[in-house]
């Protein structure tokens, strides 16, 4: 037992009192022998043993009150088990040491972080366990390959074991108790002693625990498998995480504006001052200002860069440091282009300028310094020609489309290319429908019931994230109550369709709301609809400013993403395409922002046609250069950005009884580690409850027994 007021132990010496009181009393009287006192006494001394006992309960319960009083003041604790004890079996045992190295345990509370505090724990917990026991010791992001496999350890073996894991670094992965939990599992099966434990140490923070273990920890407790933890996690004390650095357009052009837009949460209990952020562009440092960020909210702070060249583009942003470095920051490899690949498909060309379709069109993309490769083709000969692969792909008044041509389309889109449809006239409605609508399942984002006439004034946008047109929120209603058309293809929405994959994006301002713009997501690719023209035939808004922007903003939103899996979560795997038909034999991966060894790559053939840059799973946070030689184009490079996963950052640390909930039946073994070195003990169970109820039981008692003692005889 033990006391979390010591010092207080210092009054049960008034304990003393009522003793001391008794004592005197019995001091204070003279004896006299008095002649009719024989009498008396006589009649005392049957009752004399009683009163004697009632004298001696009497000063017990208040000499036990003022102890307990004193003892509960000082906050008693019962003993907790030492570490030797609490690791303590019945026979020899195969055990499992699991050290937890996910993000959260980068958490630096104290003079130390979690992790070394974790390593601590493991030194001692191996000093503690004899040669006799074979040991597993692994980490809980790569249980798969142990620091040492069942073995048993002498001296010399524990002392090698040790100077690895003094050697270790937590990783930036997220905890995924599951995976882990099976792993370690499987490798108990494979264990020779029937007696089986697995420890683990941790910072027991939420994140990673889920339901899913409940079923496993049923089973291990039916096959006598015990379960220890060793916590060494403090109450976390607020975080700031920035969750991550996104893109608000799909494409990157030289010499444009760039806009990026920067997640942060302030996790903690209180308000977060300004500061200032540096953002990092091919190691050229920008500062950006921060706003103020109320407590456990998460504000959107806008970060807009520009690039000179095109090629490959490192962008990091770091927020000020706090008591977690690993999720202040975000790196993120931006593909630029020179220019972007536009084939506008006119469906009825004119014999003068802007007579065609797709005329306003190409000057809307084209005009002024433009990025914008464009390239018109005449319907005709474009059904007939081989397909191409370009960035983004206009069909307007487009009268048909054979069914080759339409799978030929849906593998382009489906692949991240954009695709733009345009009414008109001469569209054959039932053929549309047919093959580009396909009940829902085609590129066509709604059905189209007719083409009508309508006499109405204005365009409103749809109040919708992420949408292609949001920026045409920023126009006047002036220049929106411009867009006046004259007829449109009415469409009907099935009432069922997934608002995720199909929305409207604006509606003409008339009577019954018709959709004007309607967008679909087909596989990694959008496809934009427009109920009207592109050329003045339907309405005259291809002759107003508002349509150049309309058409620029819409193009840039759906072309297609040429990035290819170069921006990563620690914890995945890369797997890049690479534009090569002959596999690599060799390459390698080397970081570039960090001390560490390179990391192991492979390739290999997806198809005929394409090669598969591969990794096993990235388990840290930073910027990797793969290397490798081809005989045709020689040697190749590409940089990929690993982040971390800053689920783990979660704060909300797991207790007995939340801890519980996930064990099911099996029952809760538990130790704090507390310091550096020996200091491995139980909290125990505060006492001062118990010595409350004694203390009030004592007063009652002795007020009773009082009253009693003192009545008239």
């Amino acid at each position: 037992m033990h006391f979390l007021a010591p010092l207080l132990l210092a009054g049960t010496v008034l304990a003393t009192a009522p003793i001391i009181i008794h004592l005197l009393n019995r001091r204070r009287f003279i004896r006299v022998d008095w002649a009719p006192m024989e009498y008396l006494k006589l009649t005392l001394k049957t009752n004399k043993r009683r009163l004697r006992i009632e004298q001696w309960l009497l000063l017990a319960l208040r000499t036990l009150a003022v102890l307990a009083l004193f003892l509960a003041v000082a906050r008693p604790i019962s003993s907790g088990t030492n570490l030797a004890g609490f690791l303590s079996v019945e026979g020899r045992a195969s055990r499992v040491i699991v050290i937890d190295d996910s993000l959260s345990m980068s958490y630096q509370n104290s003079d130390q972080s979690a992790f070394e505090r974790a390593k601590n724990a493991a030194r001692q917990v191996l000093n503690q366990l004899g040669p006799q026991d074979s040991v597993s010791v692994v980490l809980a992001s790569n249980p798969s390959q142990p620091l040492v496999r069942m073995a048993h350890l002498e001296e010399n073996e524990s002392n090698k074991v040790i100077s690895r894991i003094n050697e270790l670094s937590n990783c930036q992965m997220g905890s995924q108790w599951i995976s882990t939990l099976e792993d370690i599992d499987r490798q108990l099966q494979e264990s020779t002693f029937p007696v089986k434990e697995v420890i683990v140490i941790s910072d027991l923070w939420a994140a990673g625990w889920t339901l899913e273990v409940r079923d496993l920890f049923d089973r291990w407790s039916q096959e006598q498998v015990t379960v220890r933890f060793i916590d060494i996690g403090e109450e976390p004390a607020g975080n700031r995480v920035l969750h991550s650095l996104e893109s608000e357009s799909r494409i990157a052009l030289v010499d444009q504006e760039f806009k990026l837009t920067a997640v942060i949460q302030n996790a903690g209990e209180e308000p977060l001052k300004s500061g200032q952020a540096l953002l990092t562009v091919d190691g050229n440092v920008t500062p950006v200002t921060l706003p103020e960020i109320p407590a456990d909210k998460t504000v959107n702070v806008p970060v807009s860069v520009r690039f000179d060249q095109a090629g490959q583009h490192v962008v990091t942003l770091s927020i000020p440091a706090d008591k977690l470095l690993e999720d202040n920051t975000q790196r993120k490899i931006i593909n630029v282009r020179q220019m972007v690949d536009v084939v506008l498909v006119d469906g009825e060309p004119g014999l003068n300028p802007f007579e065609g379709e797709t005329d306003f069109l190409a000057l809307a993309l084209s005009a002024g310094n433009s990025n914008w490769q464009v390239t018109q083709a005449e319907s005709s000969n474009w059904k007939s020609q081989l397909m191409t692969a370009p960035d983004l792909i206009v069909l307007a008044n487009v009268d048909q489309l054979s069914k080759e041509r339409v799978q030929e389309l849906e593998e382009l889109v489906s692949l991240g290319t954009g695709l733009m449809i345009f009414a008109g006239d001469q569209l054959d409605l039932e053929l549309y429908n047919e093959r580009l609508f396909k009940g829902g399942r085609g590129l066509l984002p709604a059905q189209i019931d007719k083409i009508r006439d309508l006499q109405t004034q204005g365009l409103v946008i749809e109040p919708i994230a992420d949408s292609p047109i949001e920026t045409l929120k920023s126009l006047t209603p002036e220049l929106l109550s411009r867009v006046r058309p004259r007829r449109f293809a009415d469409v009907s929405l099935d009432p069922g369709t997934d608002q995720q994959q199909v929305r409207v994006l604006a509606r003409w301002n008339d009577a019954q709301q018709s959709p004007a713009v309607l967008e679909k997501r087909f596989g990694e690719g959008r496809v934009i609809f427009w109920t009207i023209t592109a050329d003045k035939s339907w309405s005259d808004w291809p002759a107003e400013a508002s349509f150049v922007l309309a058409m620029r903003v819409a193009a840039q939103q759906i072309a297609a993403d040429i990035q290819r899996g170069e921006n990563l979560i620690a914890g995945e795997p890369i797997n890049y395409e690479l534009e090569t038909v002959t596999v690599p034999q060799s390459g390698d991966l080397n970081w570039l922002d960090r001390e560490a060894s390179s990391l192991e790559i492979t390739f290999g053939n997806i198809d005929e046609t394409k090669t598969m840059l591969s990794s096993p799973a990235i388990r840290f946070s930073g910027v990797a250069e793969a290397t490798w030689q081809t005989p045709q184009l020689g040697e190749q490079s590409q940089k990929f950005a690993i982040n971390a996963n800053v689920e783990d950052s979660l704060q909300k640390k797991l207790n007995e009884q939340a801890l519980q909930q996930f064990l099911g039946r099996m029952p809760l073994k538990l130790i704090r580690y507390q310091g550096k070195e020996m200091d491995l003990s139980t909290d125990g169970t505060e006492l001062w409850r118990y010595l409350a109820v004694l203390l009030l039981g004592c007063l009652i008692s002795e007020s009773m027994l009082a009253t009693w003692i003192g009545r008239r005889r």
